[in-house]
């Protein structure tokens, strides 16, 4: 498996091939059939045999492609796990000794991946996603470029799969979005094709659940816009968002989405993660020089491993966030870390690019979602650079305050207010004393600091003297033998005029090709905001909308919208959609709804005309939350007030026209619902859903909850669930769309308090009739979200058989967040003959629930439970049911080897009695499978009032039924 001789002998190889010697002894000299029947006879004997067979027919498929197939087919039949033995071996090989393993073994373990996500193994998706990280960032060497062409066949064979997984799908976005930046040299053309192709298609079929991976996604499309294929995704993204997603509104929807630290972790190898990991959190500050250099000789070797840079960047500003420990510690702190490597690039475009990286998560920061850590790097680096480095601190100062303008000039005024904010959080929360240090320290450049005032007039005070010794000599290296300060980085590229003049041009992209082909790829940025959300009119308190003049760009997109209008409204729409003035802007709009109502000839055509209009000049209103600063609907604000004049009559017309605009723009239905919450004309809601595409109240208020758990924030979408539930409970209960809705971004205290409203009869969430198939839906939801729903089940009052009965159609025996729930469910449940019996007679489960959850219960209802389990016996007999009497004495052994010897059981003669009473009927393959009962029959220990029955087996009886209330047959 493993490449050198060391690890042979000790590593891998030496215990992976004990098991395979294991399983070859075990196998010697018999046939096919032979083999099948001694290995699954020797995996039933311990879970230590199961284990060692499991991992040697691994071993044989990492080992011997010949071979492979059959192993598999092998290790699905003997595995008891559903082969969690194999992944658990594949996932620690995979995080520990990848690097090690040769080429034709990683290729095995690719092949295995594939066949374990053609069968949907549970589990799959952790494999993927750690091989996915397996893909080194800056390598173009060929084993890694063979390893990624295997990772792209398999996604695209397994698409369907990929697609059904939220995670997996953006990991793998997200990875070759950024893979394609290292390929471009004519030797990986093809590659490079592929995972162009790849990326387009998911981005663009999946484009909603794309934005879920935050402003990262925008960096990474940052760095592909010059490629054809990625212009035309531009284009739809900056000027027809909505054809890509209706709930997307504009890039700054993205941008303001904080990237997961899992995104950023899954590019670097789990090599290298540990590797920099340790660099950061174990080496002591003065040592850390040697373990840099070996990191250099070891990851940055060659020009196009200057991408990883990048990487790094990325995962330590937002992955390794230290503990107050140790940053109190002589650890090495991250910004020494940060400044070796800007240190490390000689690209000029990737010197932009690390910047860039460094400072991504200032231009949008808010620090109510975003944390202080991610941006703490980037004043460090500056301010201890100082001493030793002025020249790089210079550079990174003048970045970050020309970015305000050059980054993206149209969200200039969004980016400015991102960067203001990170210094003023920087300041307040003292990662820095002083500011002023910073800024005034005599070894910046005089422009520089004049530059820095002009932006930022609020945040220094100009002229101070300051001490100029703030940082220490030692503190201020980032190397030993970095005795020079290294040569400026340019300034960044200019930015792409990426116009719809530009896009439209053939001349022109073919000229854009012939470029690329002749010169090395050069990743620049895209800073043209998208036409339809001049989102710097928004107002703190969520008001904005029109505004503008009919030369703006905005008045370029309005203006043959308003020509297309009816004569009769087209000047008033015009007004609103050039209005400033906040109180006018009301009047106007007024006065479109007057004309509405006032000219009958209105049909749904010409409403649609005017929903289109003033969906652009209405788009500002939704960037901002349903909810103020006290968590109240602010409904002399914003869209609110605009509302309030839409509702004011309750006219078909007038609904009509909502729900055209709802067409259009889908945020306006929940905003509408929080209006009238807030009015308690919840009713209305109902009527303004019989008018939409949805048609049903149940469709559109399940909609508008999904929407509005996407675009706000968890504490809007929690404000009136409760509500819901109690004014449309015909919609809500049962309603397992709008449940996983509440469990899938649900904390503690919301999860509190949804139990406290169910508890109090404030909510009914499931309905007794369809608590099976609600269930059953669980069934593929994550673990925590499936763990919720149980707890609400258990907090309201639902009849355990109805439970129980969800188990009727379910085959697989792996569902066990289903079997752990059910039994902490049943065990709160007094055991009645219709429950035992519902228990007892369940097939397949007897390990995951039917014999923890009767032990359980005869140890508490002792008697009470034999009796019943007595009852079982003599009704079978009676009936002449030998079939189900088989099962219940099965059940009794099951029972029996679950407890040890000196348990109750043993001790409840009148049970023994009637199984030695009815011994005589059991079948001899039941009594074979039953040695305690034979056991105990041959000890003779319970005397019986009628004749001992013989041990020679009697004839089978007749399937003759009888109605007995204790086991009816439809109840099985």
């Amino acid at each position: 498996i493993a490449k050198s001789k060391k690890t042979l002998s000790s590593g891998i190889n030496a215990e992976y091939g004990l098991d395979k010697d294991f399983f070859l002894q075990t196998i010697l000299g018999l046939s096919e059939r032979e083999s099948l029947d001694k290995l699954n006879a020797v995996v039933s004997s311990s879970p230590d045999h199961h284990k060692r067979v499991c991992v040697a027919l691994l071993y044989v498929m990492l080992t011997d492609q010949s071979q492979a197939l059959k192993a598999w087919r092998d290790l699905n039949i003997v595995s008891h796990d559903n082969l969690q033995i194999v992944l658990m071996h594949l996932n620690k090989l995979i995080t520990l000794r990848f690097d090690k393993l040769l080429m034709p073994v990683k290729m095995q373990i690719i092949w295995i991946m594939e066949q374990i996500l053609a069968s949907n193994i549970a589990g799959g998706d952790q494999l993927f996603i750690l091989l996915m990280s397996c893909i080194r960032g800056g390598d173009i060497k060929s084993p890694n470029v063979l390893f990624t062409e295997q990772m792209i066949k398999v996604v695209t064979s397994q698409l369907n799969w990929v697609v059904s997984k939220p995670f997996v799908l953006n990991l793998t976005v997200y990875t070759f979005l950024r893979l394609i930046i290292d390929h471009t040299t004519p030797q990986v053309s093809h590659l490079r094709k592929a995972e162009i192709s790849l990326s387009v298609k998911l981005i663009r079929e999946n484009f909603s659940e794309c934005l879920k991976i935050g402003r990262d996604f925008v960096r990474l499309l940052q760095g592909v816009s010059k490629i054809p294929e990625f212009i035309a995704l531009w284009r739809d993204i900056l000027y027809s968002p909505h054809q890509l997603s209706p709930n997307f509104s504009g890039i700054l929807q993205i941008l303001s989405i904080r990237t997961s630290r899992r995104y950023l972790a899954s590019r670097l190898t789990p090599e290298t993660e540990s590797r920099l990991s340790f660099l950061a959190t174990q080496v002591k500050f003065g040592q850390h020089q040697r373990y840099q250099a070996w990191f250099a000789r070891r990851y940055f070797v060659g020009p196009e491993s200057q991408t990883l840079v990048c990487d790094c960047i990325r995962y330590i500003c937002g992955v390794i966030h230290p503990t107050n420990e140790m940053l109190n510690s002589n650890i090495v702190p991250r910004w020494a870390l940060l400044g070796w490597l800007l240190t490390t690039i000689t690209s000029n475009v990737m010197a932009t690019q690390a910047k860039l990286a460094l400072f991504y998560d200032w231009f949008f920061y808010n620090k109510e979602t975003d944390s202080i850590m991610n941006i703490e790097p980037g004043i460090l680096v500056m301010n201890h650079a100082l001493k030793a480095h002025p020249t790089i601190a210079a550079t990174l100062m003048d970045f970050i305050t020309r970015m305000t303008d050059e980054f993206c000039p149209e969200l200039s005024k969004e980016v400015w207010s991102g960067v203001n904010n990170s210094f003023k959080d920087i300041v307040e929360k003292k990662v820095i004393a002083d500011l002023n240090i910073l800024v005034n320290h005599p070894k910046l450049d005089e422009e520089l600091r004049i530059s820095f005032y002009k932006k930022f007039p609020d945040l220094c005070t100009a002229g101070i003297e300051q001490d100029t010794g703030l940082v220490k000599e030692e503190e201020g290296k980032f190397s030993d033998d970095d005795t020079r300060s290294p040569p400026p980085p340019p300034p960044p590229p200019p930015a792409i005029d990426l116009t719809l003049a530009d896009i439209k041009s053939e001349q022109q992209q073919q000229q854009i090709e012939d470029n690329e082909e002749e010169e090395e790829y050069v990743p620049e940025y895209v800073t043209t905001p998208p036409p339809s959300a001049d989102l710097s009119r928004v107002t703190e308190n969520g008001g904005g909308g029109g505004g503008g003049t009919p030369d703006s760009e905005e008045g370029d997109v309005l203006t043959p919208l308003i020509e297309e209008l009816d004569p009769n409204i087209k000047e008033e729409v015009k007004k609103f959609a050039y209005e400033t003035e906040p109180v006018a802007q009301r009047t106007s709009f007024g006065n479109v709804i007057s004309r509405i109502l006032d000219h009958p000839a209105w049909t749904r055509p010409k409403l649609a005309a005017v929903a289109k209009c003033l969906h652009v000049s209405l788009s500002p209103y939704f960037g901002v939350s349903v909810l103020d600063d006290e968590n109240q609907v602010p409904l002399h604000h914003g869209i609110f007030q605009l509302l309030s004049i839409l509702t004011r009559d309750k006219r078909p017309r007038i609904w009509k026209f909502l729900s055209e605009l709802y067409t259009v723009e889908p945020r306006v239905g929940y905003h509408l619902l929080y209006y009238l919450y807030s009015r308690a004309q919840l009713d209305l809601y109902s009527e303004f859903a019989s008018y939409t595409s949805a048609g049903t109240l149940k469709a559109c208020l399940t909609e508008d909850l999904r929407i509005c758990q996407e675009e706000d924030s968890p504490a809007t979408f929690y404000k009136i669930i409760s509500d819901l539930y109690q004014k449309f409970p015909s919609v809500t209960t049962g309603n397992s769309n709008i449940l996983h809705l509440i469990v899938s971004c649900i904390d503690s205290q919301q999860l509190h308090s949804i139990i406290c409203n169910v508890m109090s009869k404030k909510m009914k969430i499931f309905n007794v009739r369809s608590i099976g198939s609600l269930l059953k839906s669980t069934l593929e939801w994550e673990t925590f979200e499936q763990y919720c729903v149980w707890q609400l089940l258990s907090a309201e009052s639902v009849p355990s058989e109805s439970v129980i009965d969800v188990l009727k159609d379910i085959k697989d025996t792996h569902h066990f967040e289903l079997f752990s729930s059910m039994l902490i469910f049943l065990k709160s449940v007094k055991p009645t003959e219709k429950v035992v019996k519902k228990i007892i007679f369940l097939q397949n489960f007897e390990e995951q629930l039917v014999i923890p959850i009767c032990v359980w219960w005869i140890d508490k209802y002792s008697e009470g439970v034999i009796r019943i389990i007595e009852s079982f016996i003599s009704a079978a007999v009676s009936t002449m049911d030998d079939r189900r009497l088989n099962i219940l004495v099965q059940f009794v052994e099951m029972i029996c080897k679950a407890v040890d010897q000196n348990h109750m059981l043993y001790e409840q003669t009148t049970l023994w009695r009637q199984i030695k009473s009815s011994y005589g009927f059991i079948s001899a393959s039941v009594k074979e499978e039953c040695p305690v009962i034979q056991r105990m029959m041959k000890e003779n220990k319970f005397e019986s009032d009628s004749e001992a029955d013989s041990d020679e087996e009697r004839p089978q009886l007749s399937k003759r039924k009888r109605d007995v209330s204790v086991l009816d047959s439809d109840d099985e």
